[in-house]
């Protein structure tokens, strides 16, 4: 048996009391190794392809394409190959396996119901439901959210947005190199930030920038005073940093629509965290997006994870700035400076007054 291939032999004992939870650990850990780009076993690759590739969750065939062009292309041109190439590559067959215990079990980048119907795995219940199919080829909003500002006079929440999770996965490889020749060991969080390291939180966010220039930066900010239900209020400019930011990416054609929507916040607290995303589904869900389709929403750890802990750094150089005005400053206000200096913003743009959320301005900032 070939080492990539124990993760496909793994069985789960129906007898243990605790398999839900050994699913749900399993499951976890795969969004957060995917959403790293911290991919060692051939599970964790088939899980990064279903997620950046929605055609290869309804075949087969594309995801053996998809999977040999990006982690086994000296073997592989992506435009012919020879049956002894073939030999070498990663059997379909295994990729079919890893594919349905990520799909099947872990209920993840599922398949369209059509297929699922073919496969046989559409709960009976659903079998004859008239469904909305997706597009094939379709392409994805990647959306990372953070917020802050809790205990201060003004809510901040930002969002990155990725829109192209093939060039992240290569821009995340080459910032895991850059970390390693540094022998940096630690996260990138704006509020353990110390001096003395300083000059490499400025050449992470400069360098991920660098490496990913699709990417693009919005920020909604509210005045709290009146506000008594700081999670609602979360919740509600979340939403408005969404439905708003669609809004501007499919009209300016940064990236149109039809889209799948993705969106993955910070691991903060199991129970709030899933009711906010709850929350957030049912309300974009309500809007009746045309060429808008649902995928996944997660709560991920930040360890690793890039685009959680760039998100983090960028919008709490927003709420530094707004709350640190005219006293001393630090390395946190220079770090902030700085990361606002790269996307020029213009904090006076900002309306510090406003405590409605309805009435929350989006901030759309691209590098």
């Amino acid at each position: 048996m070939k080492e990539e291939d124990i993760d496909d032999n793994e069985q789960t004992d129906s007898s243990d009391s605790n398999v839900d939870e050994k699913i749900e650990k399993e499951k976890r850990e795969l969004l957060n190794k995917v959403l790293s780009g911290n991919l060692n076993t051939k599970r964790d690759k088939v899980g990064f392809i279903l997620n950046n590739n929605t055609s290869a969750r309804n075949s087969d065939i594309e995801l053996a394409w998809s999977y040999w062009k990006t982690f086994e292309n000296d073997l592989f041109n992506g435009i012919s190959i020879t049956k002894e190439e073939l030999k070498k590559l990663t059997s379909i067959n295994s990729l079919t396996r890893s594919r349905a215990r990520i799909q099947n079990e872990y209920k993840l980048f599922q398949a369209d119901h059509a297929v699922k119907k073919h496969r046989g795995v559409l709960a009976n219940e659903m079998k004859n439901l008239a469904v909305e199919e997706k597009p094939e080829g379709l392409e994805t909003y990647s959306l990372y959210i953070d917020e802050t500002g809790k205990t201060q006079n003004y809510l901040s929440v930002g969002s990155l947005w990725v829109v192209d999770g093939f060039k992240a996965y290569l821009a995340y490889n080459e910032i895991k190199k850059w970390k390693d020749k540094n022998k940096i060991k630690y996260e990138f969080h704006f509020s353990e930030l110390s001096k003395n390291k300083l000059e490499k939180y400025k050449e992470f966010f400069l360098t991920f920038l660098k490496l990913n220039p699709t990417v693009g930066f919005k920020v909604i900010v509210l005045n709290k005073k009146g506000i008594t239900n700081i999670n609602s209020a979360i919740t509600d400019l979340t939403f408005h940093i969404i439905h708003k930011g669609i809004n501007h990416e499919n009209s300016t054609g940064r990236a149109p629509l039809p889209r799948l929507l993705q969106v993955w916040i910070d691991d903060d607290q199991k129970g709030s965290d899933q009711l906010k995303i709850e929350n957030l589904k049912e309300r974009i869900t309500g809007q009746s997006i045309s060429d808008l389709y649902l995928g996944e929403f997660h709560a991920v750890d930040s360890k690793e994870n890039f685009g959680i802990q760039i998100v983090d750094i960028f919008t709490a150089s927003i709420n530094r700035k707004i709350h640190n005005t005219g006293g001393s400053t630090n390395h946190k206000d220079e770090l902030a400076d700085f990361v606002l200096e790269l996307l020029k913003f213009d904090l006076n743009s900002i309306n510090l007054e406003n405590n409605e959320t309805d009435k929350s301005i989006v901030f759309n900032l691209n590098y």
